[in-house]
């Protein structure tokens, strides 16, 4: 049973307790009963009112969370761009030959190619760099932007700079714009510079066109005769 349906069963028992004091004539047993009732009664509102007032606080609806449409908008955009923009890893990518390691077979790759062990076959590329480390070895042709040696190349070598570094060594044909070698280095073979190639050949294009004017006399026109 509740508190509060107690506190008023006992300001009803009071109560009849004051009707029959009073009925008997007991005047003194009817004012305390009458008293005690009264008190009883004021005890059940009280309670009554402090019990609702506690569940009325803890039946509140929580607030509900406002949407702001642009913060979505925004976020989602940012998903966009996270998935659509490649990382530095997806960006570029390094293909490394390890010491000890033998590969046979043709290398492409438009990045950086790093070989510290055996390579045996062709390296190609546009605007890649090739590095040959040290102790590095490579039995095949290598197309490049930038040719780096500090190990051993056997083959051609076709890049717009080549340098051979102190332990450096490349046996074969090089066509390059820039060669550097450092002390130290080694270079056995045929060495061709592309510029002065194209020159070379604008030069005799040049020669034999001339030729062909020379060799063709002109006839003169028959009004001038």
């Amino acid at each position: 049973m509740k508190k509060a349906y107690l506190f008023l069963n006992i300001s009803f028992f009071f109560w009849f307790l004051t009707l029959i004091a009073w009925f008997f004539r007991y005047t003194v047993v009817a004012s305390l009963a009458f008293i005690s009732s009264i008190i009883c009664l004021v005890l059940y509102f009280n309670f009554k009112k402090v019990s609702h007032m506690f569940n009325k606080k803890q039946n509140k609806p929580e607030p509900t969370p406002t949407i702001n449409k642009e913060e979505i908008i925004q976020q989602i955009a940012e998903e966009k761009m996270q998935v659509s923009s490649p990382t530095v890893s997806e960006e570029k990518t390094n293909t490394i030959i390890a010491k000890d390691v033998v590969f046979e077979g043709n290398v492409t790759s438009n990045e950086q190619v790093h070989i510290y062990g055996t390579v045996i076959g062709n390296i190609t590329g546009k605007n890649n760099t090739v590095k040959i480390m040290q102790n590095g070895h490579v039995t095949g042709n290598i197309t490049s932007n930038e040719l780096w040696v500090n190990g051993k190349v056997e083959g051609e070598c076709i890049s717009e700079t080549i340098s051979i570094d102190t332990n450096g060594e490349i046996y074969g044909t090089i066509r390059y714009s820039n060669l550097s070698i450092k002390k130290g280095g080694i270079f056995s073979g045929l060495a061709e510079v592309k510029s002065a190639t194209q020159s070379t050949g604008n030069v005799t294009a040049f020669k034999e066109k001339n030729k062909q004017e020379k060799s063709d006399p002109q006839t003169p026109e028959v009004g001038a005769l």
